[in-house]
C-alpha cells in the first residue's frame, strides 16, 4: 500500500517505512497447541502461573527456528512481541489489549540467548489466551474459547539508542470516526491522538495530542488529561 500511494512521496524529508516484522501464523499456534498438548490444560481451571509455567514448557514447533534466526540477524532494536488473533479483529466484540505484550531488549550477542527470550516471549502470548481474565471476557461477550486462533507478531520497536538508552519515536491512535468533532471537521474525517513514545501510554489514557488529519495544525484540545 505503501508504495502504490503516492502521497507518502509527498513530504520532502519524510520516508515512510515498516518495521522489520516476522509474523508467526495460526497455523504454528495449532502445532504448539496439539503437539504439547496443551489444550487440556489452557481450558482448565488452574491458576495463570501454572498455566504459564507449562506453556514455557512446551517446545515450539521445530520448523519456525530457522525462521527466528534469521529476524534476529536483521533486528537491530528492541522487539516487540505481540498477539494477534481472530477475535482481536472482531467488529463488535473486540478483544483488543486482552491479550498479553512483550518486549525484549534485543541487547545480547549471543543469539542462542536471543532465541531463547523470544521463544519464551512467544509462548507467554500463547498462554495469555487462557488466563481468568480472557476466559471472563470471552463468556462476557459469548465467544467460545475454543474457537480463538492466535498469530504472533515480532516487529522491531521504532527509536534510536542514545548513551546506551532507548528511546521510542512517536506513537498513535488513529480512529476512523470522531464522535466529537469540532467545525469545519466532520465525524467520518477521523481522529488522532499521538505521543512520545510507546502506544500503551495512549491507551492507558497518558496525556496526548489530539487532532484531525483533515486540518493537523487545527488541534481542538491542544492536550488531553
Amino acid at each position: 500500500m505503501i508504495k502504490r500511494n503516492a502521497r507518502f512521496e509527498s513530504y520532502k524529508g519524510v520516508q515512510i517505512t515498516i518495521p522489520r516484522t516476522l509474523v508467526l501464523t495460526t497455523d504454528v499456534f495449532d502445532e504448539f497447541m496439539e503437539d504439547n498438548g496443551l489444550y487440556k490444560i489452557g481450558l482448565s481451571d488452574k491458576p495463570d502461573t501454572e498455566i504459564l509455567n507449562n506453556f514455557l514448557s512446551a517446545r515450539l514447533p521445530f520448523r519456525i527456528h530457522e525462521d527466528l534466526y534469521a529476524f534476529i540477524s536483521h533486528a537491530l532494536k528492541p522487539i516487540a512481541i505481540r498477539s494477534s488473533s481472530l477475535l482481536e479483529d472482531s467488529h463488535y466484540q473486540p478483544f483488543a489489549g486482552i491479550y498479553s505484550t512483550y518486549m525484549i531488549p534485543n541487547s545480547s550477542n549471543d543469539e542462542r540467548i536471543l532465541i531463547e527470550e523470544l521463544s519464551d516471549a512467544i509462548k507467554a502470548v500463547y498462554a495469555s489466551v487462557y488466563y481468568k481474565d480472557s476466559k471472563a471476557y470471552m463468556n462476557a461477550t459469548s465467544n467460545v474459547i475454543d474457537q480463538e486462533k492466535m498469530a504472533v507478531v515480532l516487529q522491531e520497536v521504532c527509536g534510536t539508542n542514545n548513551d546506551g538508552l532507548f528511546y521510542p519515536t512517536i506513537s498513535g491512535v488513529a480512529r476512523s470516526i470522531n464522535f466529537y468533532p469540532v467545525q469545519p471537521e466532520k465525524s467520518e474525517d477521523g481522529i488522532a491522538e499521538i505521543a512520545l513514545g510507546l502506544g500503551k501510554y495512549i491507551v492507558d489514557g497518558g496525556s496526548s495530542i489530539r487532532f484531525s488529519p483533515l486540518t493537523p495544525q487545527k488541534s481542538p484540545s491542544a492536550f488531553k488529561c
